[in-house]
C-alpha cells in the first residue's frame, strides 16, 4: 500500500495537467503537432482522461481568447479565491468535484446544458452545438465506464485509482495555476489589451514542463498560435518590451494571492 502511494502521489499531481490547464489546452489550439487532426484527436483523448467534455471547450475557448474577461467570456472568473474547504479537497481527493463532474456530464448526455443565458445562446436546444455537447459527454461517460469495467475485470483495481479517479486526486496544483491566469484582473480596453486581463506566473522548469508553459499566459494570449515550446522566447520578447503588468513569482505566492481575493470559487454551473 505504501509503495503504491509513493508511486501514485507524483502521478496524481501530474495527471490534471493533461486537461484544459496544461497539455490538453495546447492541443486544443491545434499547434503542438504539425498534423492538425492529430492535435484534435489527442485533445479529445486528454479531455476524456480528465472527465472533461471536449465539445464544450471547443465552443467556448475561442470566445475566451477574443473577449478575455469581457461579458461574453464564460470560462475565466476573475473574482475567485480558494476556500479552506476547497483547499483541503484539492490537496487530497476532491470527492465533491467528482460528483459535480459526473452530474454535469450526465446532464449534457441527456441534452441539458446548465448555465446562464450566454451558455444557452451558444448552444440553443436543437442546435448542432447542443448535439455536439451531448455527444461529447456520452463519449466521456462511455469510455470512462468502459475503462473502469476493464480494469476491474482484469483484477487491477489500482488502475481505478491511477486512471479513473486520477483527475480528482491532488489536483490543487493544477487548479490553483488555472485560477491564477486571470484571478483578480479585469478586461482590457479594448478586450484584446491582454496586459490588463492576464497574469504571468514564474515557475521553475519542472512546473513549466508539466503546465505546458501556460504559466507564461500573457505570451499565450498575445500570440495564441505559438506552440507551447516556443512560449519562453515569446515571453522574453514581452519582457524586453516591458509589457508584463501582472506577474506572480512562484506557486506559493500565487496561493497567497488567491487566498486574498474577494470570494470563494463558485460551484461549477456550466459544462466542463
Amino acid at each position: 500500500m505504501l509503495a503504491a502511494l509513493v508511486v501514485l502521489t507524483p502521478h496524481w499531481a501530474a495527471w490534471s495537467f493533461l486537461g484544459w490547464a496544461g497539455l490538453g489546452h495546447e492541443l486544443a489550439h491545434r499547434n503542438v503537432l504539425s498534423w492538425r487532426q492529430a492535435n484534435v484527436a489527442l485533445f479529445r483523448i486528454c479531455s476524456i482522461l480528465t472527465w472533461s467534455n471536449f465539445a464544450f471547450f471547443e465552443l467556448t475557448h475561442p470566445i475566451h481568447h477574443r473577449h478575455t474577461l469581457g461579458p461574453a467570456d464564460i470560462e475565466a472568473n476573475a473574482g475567485v479565491r480558494i476556500s479552506a474547504r476547497q483547499a483541503l479537497g484539492l490537496a487530497g481527493f476532491d470527492f465533491v468535484g467528482l460528483i459535480r463532474r459526473i452530474r454535469i456530464l450526465a446532464l449534457n448526455a441527456a441534452g441539458i446544458v446548465p448555465g446562464d443565458e450566454r451558455v444557452q445562446a451558444l448552444a440553443p436546444p436543437g442546435s448542432p452545438e447542443r448535439r455536439a455537447i451531448r455527444n461529447g459527454a456520452r463519449w466521456v461517460l462511455a469510455i470512462q465506464a468502459g475503462m473502469a469495467i476493464v480494469f476491474l475485470a482484469a483484477g487491477q483495481p489500482i488502475l481505478i485509482a491511477g486512471v479513473t479517479l486520477a483527475p480528482f486526486c491532488l489536483s490543487g496544483f493544477n487548479r490553483a495555476l488555472a485560477l491564477l491566469q486571470h484571478a483578480g484582473l479585469a478586461a482590457g480596453t479594448p478586450e484584446t489589451q491582454f496586459e490588463d486581463s492576464t497574469r504571468t506566473v514564474r515557475l521553475g522548469p519542472v512546473g513549466g514542463f508539466f503546465y505546458a508553459n501556460m504559466n507564461l499566459h500573457l505570451a499565450h494570449h498575445v500570440w495564441p498560435s505559438i506552440p507551447f515550446y516556443n512560449l519562453p522566447e515569446a515571453d522574453r520578447a514581452l519582457t524586453r518590451a516591458g509589457r508584463h503588468v501582472h506577474e506572480t513569482r512562484g506557486f506559493l505566492e500565487g496561493l497567497g494571492l488567491l487566498a486574498r481575493l474577494r470570494r470563494p470559487a463558485p460551484r461549477l454551473k456550466t459544462s466542463a
